[in-house]
């Protein structure tokens, strides 16, 4: 079962509210009036009332649109509570007769714990919103460095998702310390493909790997190879900057901004890394 879920605005507006507190009130309304009617019942003050067929098949529909809610929104006590009385209730409720004190009380009993289920539960769902500039990154079927990223890093995956995550939520300290990581597994699969072997101090292999990528050339290694070692060296100025920041920094922050950037541009480095990285 899924601990939480993300729903559109029109998913939000399309959800009839106003069924479901007409349903819930029309619930509470029987109970009262079932209640008063019980006191003049055993005063003796008046016969056992007959209830109107209308009254009952309003009274067992509001019972069912709640259960059908309950069961949508995945709220197991009104579900449970909503489900016992309808299947209680109908047998009850199917014949034209004088209803008892005791029968009264029951279904005022079954309304009020549905309702009371109801609304504590309802109460406990918060609801939050994403800014729609980064929305889309909170979707977790779009490989968001791309197929090829995916196939040279498969260990990184789970990160970039979740830095993905993080910036569509808006919490970008959260998203550059996953993108950290990522960019880990990047530099780590540079050195190996550059014949370095990566150290546990990783300002000391940036700089092996920088002159490393400076010592390629197009008479050794070819155009190509000198092109996209350029280009790497383009990037990984960028990845030193950031780590410098994040690793002399424990306590820094990170705003939009920066975040945002951070995500962009680890996104082009391992992309460009992963045209020569393959597994």
């Amino acid at each position: 079962m899924k601990r939480f879920s993300i729903v559109s605005l029109w998913d939000v507006l399309h959800f009839n509210a106003a069924n479901l507190i007409a349903a819930s009130s029309y619930l509470s309304g029987c109970a009262s009036e079932w209640r008063a009617l019980i006191q003049v019942v055993s005063a003796g003050s008046a016969l056992p009332p007959i209830l109107r067929l209308e009254t009952r098949l309003h009274f067992l529909k509001s019972v069912e649109r709640l259960r059908d809610a309950a069961k949508e929104m995945d709220m197991p006590a009104s579900y449970d509570a909503a489900d016992r009385a309808f299947e209680e209730c109908l047998e009850e409720l199917a014949a034209e007769k004088r209803f008892s004190a005791h029968e009264l009380q029951k279904l005022a009993n079954h309304a009020d714990r549905i309702v009371h289920a109801f609304n504590a539960e309802v109460r406990a769902r918060l609801f939050f919103t994403l800014d729609w500039r980064h929305s889309s990154f909170y979707n977790s079927e779009v490989q968001h460095f791309g197929q090829a990223v995916e196939d040279a890093f498969p260990g990184a995956s789970r990160d970039i998702e979740e830095a993905a995550k993080c910036r569509a939520l808006g919490c970008w300290t959260a998203s550059v310390m996953h993108l950290m990581r990522v960019m880990e597994a990047g530099l780590g699969g540079l050195a190996t493909h550059l014949d370095l072997k990566a150290e546990g101090n990783w300002n000391t292999t940036l700089q092996a790997i920088e002159a490393r990528l400076r010592e390629t050339g197009k008479k050794t290694h070819g155009k190509d190879e000198e092109q996209w070692a350029a280009e790497a060296g383009t990037h990984l100025r960028f990845v030193k900057n950031a780590w410098r920041n994040h690793a002399m920094h424990a306590n820094e922050h990170y705003d939009e901004e920066r975040a945002v950037a951070i995500f962009d541009n680890a996104r082009s480095f391992m992309q460009h890394l992963a045209t020569r990285l393959q597994p």
